[in-house]
């Protein structure tokens, strides 16, 4: 008697479909998979260790902070493919001294090997050698890095000591984005760096030391973000960028005394704008602590734009938009709606002097922070009554503010004369993601 066979994969699934049963949806492949598969099936071997690698040295390569360099070691030396991604988050050396010179001569030699001659994808960050001293001790990155400069599309370095200078002849003629955080850069090397790329697209500097003036030239920037990376006293020069079209400034607080845009003629996305930042120059427009020193100068390019203040202050608003003419969408970011005595003049608008964007341009409104108290209705309802052409309206709201206290705001704002009946109000809680402002988000 003949016994049956065992149904393969395939008939199983021809039998599935047969039945009208849906076919089970494949797993996603985890990272793993392609060493695990090479460790069972011996012919797979050879073709794992010559396919193209996306290595990630994270906890779950290995919970092991200090297992983990050699781990990345030996996969670097038996795989013969090329890397094309190469992740390593928060490398940790030992701080012994022995033990520490052997851990740098292992992440210097990485770069050197074959696997990551034809790297694409690099990030790499370091923890610091010293956490009560973090800013003063941190690891020197490896010359041998700047051996992956000819075929990298995308950097990100953080923690770590830039060389004290780079050859003349460095290049990077493949890099569209950089992201430096942490670092200590001097400004030679940063210009160096900087002139070495000329097809980079997105710039993106986090406290970086040791360059009290950042002067920036690029052909084929952007977009640029900046964060706490200028000191008190430091310059940012944005002297020639002719296809930059988002700039993120710091947070307030975070530092910066001056900025200065010299030529960004295609500049569309604009902020945070603080008074706390003391000068801003935009071509000839002019803020002195966001006061425009004139109205006579404006800035049509900008469609995007996100304010910040510490209280409302509509009068500010309203100077501000007077300078933005085709202005589309405004945040209106983090205002802490305090006791403070509201201004008498705040609703004193004359119509018949009107904010052109107010008139024809502003579609949309994004109120990061909306209590629902006297101050934060009279400031959105100035809007409501007076933007004619509004699509949306988004109100960040904390958990504190029921439904009864939002039908109330209906009523409050006086929905009922908007100046613009197409305009939908919108209420979301302030940690939903749907009131995320992408534009101005950096990585």
């Amino acid at each position: 008697m003949k016994q049956k066979k065992p149904a393969t994969a395939a008939t199983t699934s021809t039998r599935r479909k047969a039945a009208g049963a849906a076919a089970p949806t494949p797993k996603r492949p985890r990272k793993r998979d392609g060493a695990r598969t090479q460790a069972i099936a011996r012919r797979w071997r050879p073709l794992w260790r010559t396919a193209p690698l996306n290595l990630v040295a994270d906890y779950y390569l290995c919970a092991s902070k200090f297992k983990r360099l050699p781990l990345v070691s030996k996969i670097l030396s038996d795989h013969h493919g090329p890397a094309l991604r190469f992740r390593f988050p928060f490398i940790r050396l030992h701080k012994a001294k022995k033990r520490y010179a052997e851990d740098a001569a292992q992440v210097e030699s990485w770069f050197r090997s074959r696997a990551l001659a034809n790297l694409q994808v690099l990030h790499i960050s370091f923890e610091p050698l010293d956490y009560t001293h973090a800013a003063e001790k941190r690891f020197p990155l490896p010359p041998s890095v700047l051996l992956c400069a000819p075929t990298v599309v995308l950097v990100g370095i953080s923690f770590c000591d830039f060389p004290k200078e780079i050859p003349p002849s460095q290049s990077f003629p493949l890099l569209k984005e950089l992201y430096l955080r942490c670092v200590s850069i001097s400004e030679d090397v940063f210009h160096g760096v900087l002139s070495s790329c000329p097809v980079l697209e997105s710039l993106y500097l986090q406290s970086t030391g040791d360059v009290g003036c950042f002067r920036i030239s690029s052909p084929t920037l952007r977009s640029l973000g900046l964060c706490k990376c200028f000191s008190i006293q430091g310059e940012l020069i944005i002297e020639d960028a002719p296809c930059l079209e988002r700039l993120i400034l710091p947070q307030p607080g975070e530092g910066g005394d001056t900025l200065r845009v010299i030529r960004a003629p295609k500049l569309q996305i604009l902020g945070r704008l603080s008074g706390r930042i003391s000068e801003i120059e935009i071509a000839n427009l002019v803020f002195k602590s966001l006061t425009p020193a004139s109205f006579n100068n404006t800035l049509s390019s900008v469609k995007i734009l996100a304010l910040e203040f510490s209280s409302p202050d509509l009068d500010a608003v309203i100077d501000v938009l007077r300078c933005f003419p085709c202005l589309e969408k405004l945040y209106v970011m983090c205002m802490e709606f305090l006791n403070i005595p509201m201004k008498k003049n705040a609703h004193q608008y004359n119509r018949l002097d009107p904010v052109k964007c107010l008139e024809t341009h502003l579609k949309e409104l994004v109120f990061d922070v909306y209590e629902g108290d006297e101050q934060a209705v009279h400031f959105a309802k100035f809007f409501i009554l007076n933007a004619k052409v509004l699509k949306q309206i988004k109100f960040g709201v904390s958990e504190k503010i029921g439904k009864e206290c939002m039908a109330d705001q209906y009523k409050l704002l006086e929905v009922g004369n908007m100046a613009s009946p197409d305009a939908q109000l919108e209420f979301i809680h302030s940690g939903d993601n749907s009131l995320d402002a992408h534009e101005l988000q950096i990585p």
